[in-house]
C-alpha cells in the first residue's frame, strides 16, 4: 500500500499547538522547577530547561503539579467533561451518562481514543488514578511501517526515473519524426516550384495527403506525449510532497509529549506521556486530576484456548468499537486471537467476557491463506515492564 492514508493524516499537524504552560516540579530541598516537557523513567525524571534535557532522580522529587492540574485557566487546560472538576470521580460521571449494561459496556467506559500528530490509536485506563496503557507505535510511530513507507517511496522514485527516461527517449523520437516531416515538406515545396504545372496531378495530391497524414499523426503523438508528461510531473510532485509530509509527521511525533484523548462519551481531555517501553510495543500516558474508570487485570493462569474475548478500540476513528472472537493460542508474550483487530484498534484492550483485560491489542498479521491473525501483548508484560507504576498500585 503505497503512501497509505496515514500520510494524508499529516494535515492534523496543523492542530498541534506547542504547550507553553509549564509543569511544576517540587523538589524535597524546597526548589521548584518549571518545564513544558517532562518524562519519567523507572527511577529518574527528565525535563526540558535552558534549551536541553536535564535528568534527576525521582527520589529527589516531592511532588509534580501538571499544567492541566492548576486552578488557574491556561491554554493547556481543557474543561472537565460534563462539569467534572479536577479530582472528582470521572467513572461515576461516565456511568451516569452512558448507563452500561453488562461487563463489556462497563469495560468500554475505560477505553479511549488517542489523537497524535500523525494519526490515531486506542488506549485504556489501567488504574483509578488515570494511568493509560497504549502501544508505543501509537505515540511514537511504527518502525516497520516507516520502513515500508520508505521502501515504497524508494520504489516509486525508481519507477519515476524509469518513466522519465522513457519520456526523454520518446521526445527524441518525436523531434526526429518532426524533422523528417519538415524535410519532406521542404522537398515537396521545392519540387512543386521546380516542376510547376508539369507535376502530375495524382503525384501532387498523393504527396500533399501524405504530408497531411504525417502532420496529423505528429500532432496526436505530441498531444499524447504531453498528457503523459504532465501525469508524470504530477506523480513526481505527489511523491515529493508525501515524502516531505511523512518526514514532518515523524519529527512532530518524536517530540510530542501531550496527547488529546477522547473518552468513551466522546469528550476530549489532555493526557501527558509518562513512559515508552524499550522492550515491548507499550507506552504509558496519564490523565491527571481525575478518578477514572479502569480495567481489572485477568488472572493469567485462567487464560485458556477457545476462551471468548473482545477487542475494544477506535478503528478508523470509530470510537469504542467492539469485535469478538476466541483465544486461538498463547505464543510467548502474545495472545493470539480470532477477534478482528483493525487499524486504530492498536493500544486498545483485549478483554474477557467478564470485562477483565488479558492483553493490549498491537497488530494484525495478514497472510495469503488467512483472513488475518490478531495479536495482543499479554497484560502481565505491562506490569513487568513498568514496575514502578504498579508495584504499589497493582492496577487495583
Amino acid at each position: 500500500m503505497v503512501f497509505t492514508r496515514l500520510l494524508c493524516l499529516c494535515s492534523l499537524l496543523l492542530a498541534v499547538v506547542p504547550v507553553c504552560v509549564a509543569h511544576e516540579i517540587y523538589l524535597k530541598n524546597g526548589s521548584v522547577i518549571e518545564t513544558d516537557h517532562l518524562q519519567r523513567s523507572q527511577s529518574r525524571l527528565t525535563y526540558h530547561q535552558f534549551g536541553g534535557e536535564i535528568s534527576i532522580p525521582v527520589a529527589e522529587v516531592e511532588k509534580i503539579i501538571y499544567s492541566n492540574d492548576k486552578s488557574r485557566k491556561t491554554p493547556a487546560t481543557r474543561e472537565p467533561p460534563d462539569g467534572v472538576n479536577s479530582g472528582r470521580d470521572l467513572k461515576a460521571a461516565l456511568e451516569s451518562k452512558m448507563v452500561p449494561r453488562g461487563p463489556i459496556e462497563q469495560a468500554n467506559l475505560a477505553v479511549l481514543s488517542i489523537l497524535t500528530a500523525a494519526g490515531s490509536g486506542s488506549g485504556f485506563f489501567i488504574n483509578r488514578d488515570g494511568l493509560i496503557v497504549t502501544n508505543r507505535h501509537v505515540i511514537r510511530g511504527s518502525e516497520s511501517n516507516n520502513e515500508k513507507i520508505e521502501q515504497a517511496v524508494a520504489e516509486a522514485r525508481e519507477r519515476l526515473v524509469e518513466w522519465d527516461e522513457n519520456l526523454q527517449r520518446e521526445k527524441i523520437r518525436i523531434d526526429t519524426y518532426q524533422k523528417n516531416v519538415r524535410q519532406s515538406r521542404e522537398s515537396y515545396e521545392m519540387m512543386a516550384r521546380k516542376h510547376g504545372d508539369r507535376m502530375a496531378e495524382e503525384q501532387r495530391l498523393t504527396m500533399e495527403q501524405s504530408l497531411k497524414d504525417r502532420s496529423r499523426y505528429l500532432e496526436e503523438w505530441y498531444r499524447d506525449y504531453k498528457r503523459r508528461k504532465n501525469t508524470f510531473l504530477e506523480k513526481k510532485l505527489q511523491v515529493d510532497r508525501e515524502w516531505q509530509d511523512f518526514r514532518i509527521k515523524n519529527r512532530a511525533l518524536a517530540g510530542q509529549s501531550r496527547f488529546t484523548v477522547t473518552l468513551a462519551d466522546g469528550q476530549d481531555v489532555s493526557a501527558i506521556l509518562y513512559r515508552v517501553s524499550d522492550r515491548y510495543d507499550l507506552a504509558l500516558l496519564k490523565l491527571n486530576g481525575y478518578q477514572t474508570p479502569y480495567l481489572e487485570i485477568a488472572d493469567s493462569s485462567s487464560v485458556r484456548l477457545g476462551q471468548q474475548v473482545f477487542a475494544i478500540g477506535a478503528p478508523l476513528m470509530l470510537k469504542n468499537s467492539v469485535t469478538s472472537g476466541v483465544i486461538s493460542n498463547v505464543r510467548g508474550e502474545y495472545v493470539q486471537t480470532s477477534a478482528e483487530i483493525y487499524p486504530g484498534n492498536s493500544g486498545g484492550p483485549l478483554v474477557t467476557a467478564d470485562g477483565k483485560v488479558v492483553g493490549v491489542n498491537t497488530m494484525k498479521l495478514i497472510t495469503e491463506k488467512f483472513e488475518g491473525i490478531g495479536f495482543a501483548i499479554q497484560i502481565n508484560r505491562v506490569l513487568a515492564d513498568f514496575p514502578d507504576y504498579f508495584s504499589s498500585e497493582s492496577a487495583q
